[in-house]
């Protein structure tokens, strides 16, 4: 499709002057958004869908569904403007986390995935605006290291404060769907598009070959999930913390999230106390549960660490998006700040997944596209840690890697012809990293005096 075309320019016209009036007035109320979803955005969607991925139930693949592209749209569009849509019963995966359990990923068919992100995009274009700094998750211009880059500025500000640690429990799989279209209805009203989005969300999932309804939660692996979670946390917890912090909390506070990854900062360790005795009794109210176990509050500062060095004692650590925090000494050994390092649970679960994939691949004459394969996963570990204070983290990472690739060739018979050597030299063929530049999570002067 011509980008410049005049009916593309129609939807994006619409989306434009939607996201201009969600910014310009804050409390604009939106009773007619459905009609953004024309041919022409379908067609853009499905353009912009990724290659490869794994396919819903029907088994469609993209290529195949654009060998028949616009009769296929147009059908969709009529469907979906007739009120008859209705999304196909997703495929569950469960996906092994770090402690041993397992995270249900819903995989939707491929016209689904069409529809989810025309909705998704329309809800974006709406709340974007109003999202408050706090959030990073799932938002443009925003990711995981400039949350940490947050963390590490406003822990500087506060030498002698606390840190408040939250999980919430199965916190997509529990969003309440009578709660979230309350809010939802706070900002549209337009019917036909928010019983679009609820036929999406409440698709139900085949699970040994049964249809299990969803009257809970938002699913991950749909692709409007997470809009839906940050709209949910934006008013149960963003909005509401950045109220109290003006009228029931004394000194600084701050809020830093990504989805539902959150710690708050506080000055003063007795409004950190405080708040969390209320903090889950807001989250009950609106169906939410803190997870007990995963929850802390933490001294935090330069002064309490100092302090409690002096004592023989550290401060207690906590986790925040895959790396664990801690007060360690500066390189001059005169003054503490915040440190972090790759959290060692998920550290040896990448290092198992690794291990699991070769070792299913042992008998296979490509040996190449598996040591490339192999290489992309370790440089995309190393992307993502290879932060301030954890050289030492991503060397172990890398040298286990290499280690668990020697044994691998020697186990496929290699044991006579294989030596380090001979592995170093093909790991740099195949584009072993070996190098990185590290990512400074150091604050700026300006994230400092924020």
């Amino acid at each position: 499709m011509d980008v410049h075309s005049k009916d593309e320019q129609t939807w994006s016209t619409k989306l434009k002057r939607i996201g201009e009036r969600s910014k310009r007035d804050k409390g604009t109320v939106f009773n007619n958004i459905g009609c953004v979803i024309d041919l022409d955005m379908l067609k853009a969607t499905y353009h912009s869908l990724e290659e490869n991925k794994a396919s819903g139930l029907d088994k469609m693949t993209k290529e195949k569904y654009g060998t028949k592209l616009e009769e296929n749209l147009k059908n969709l569009l009529l469907k979906i403007r007739r009120g008859t849509y209705k999304p196909q019963p997703t495929r569950l995966v469960e996906i092994p986390k770090e402690d041993g359990s397992t995270r249900p990923l819903a995989i939707s068919c491929l016209e689904d995935k069409i529809v989810q992100k025309a909705v998704n995009t329309i809800l974006s274009t709406i709340y974007e605006p109003i999202f408050l700094p706090c959030s990073y998750g799932f938002r443009p211009a925003q990711n995981c290291h400039d949350a940490l880059k947050r963390l590490m500025a406003i822990t500087h500000k506060h030498p002698n404060g606390a840190v408040v640690e939250i999980d919430i429990r199965k916190y997509f799989n529990s969003i309440p769907l009578k709660e979230l279209n309350e809010i939802l209805r706070k900002k549209i009203t337009d019917n036909r598009f928010l019983h679009l989005l609820n036929k999406l969300i409440t698709a139900p999932t085949m699970i040994d070959e049964k249809l299990v309804p969803n009257d809970r939660g938002c699913p991950q692996g749909s692709i409007v999930s997470p809009t839906l979670a940050n709209i949910y946390l934006h008013h149960v917890i963003d909005e509401w913390f950045e109220s109290i912090k003006i009228t029931h909390i004394t000194g600084g506070a701050e809020l830093i999230r990504y989805a539902d990854d959150m710690v708050f900062v506080f000055e003063n360790l007795l409004q950190a106390e405080k708040f969390f005795r209320v903090l889950p009794k807001r989250l009950q109210k609106f169906g939410l549960d803190m997870h007990a176990d995963k929850s802390s509050l933490i001294s935090s500062g330069s002064l309490a660490a100092m302090r409690a060095s002096r004592k023989g004692k550290r401060l207690g650590t906590y986790n925040f998006l895959g790396f664990t925090c801690y007060w360690g000494l500066a390189r001059n050994q005169k003054w503490w700040r915040l440190k972090l390092k790759s959290r060692r649970d998920r550290f040896t679960a990448k290092l198992k997944g690794l291990k699991k994939y070769l070792w299913e691949n042992l008998i296979t004459s490509n040996t190449n596209y598996i040591l490339k394969r192999v290489a992309r996963v370790v440089q995309g570990w190393i992307n993502y840690h290879g932060i301030s204070d954890n050289d030492r983290r991503v060397k172990g990472f890398i040298y286990a890697a290499k280690h668990i690739l020697f044994k691998w060739f020697r186990r496929r018979g290699d044991r006579k012809k294989m030596n380090w050597q001979r592995l170093n030299a093909l790991l740099k063929q195949a584009g072993f990293p070996e190098r990185w530049k590290t990512k400074s999570m150091f604050p700026n002067p300006n994230d400092a005096k924020a």
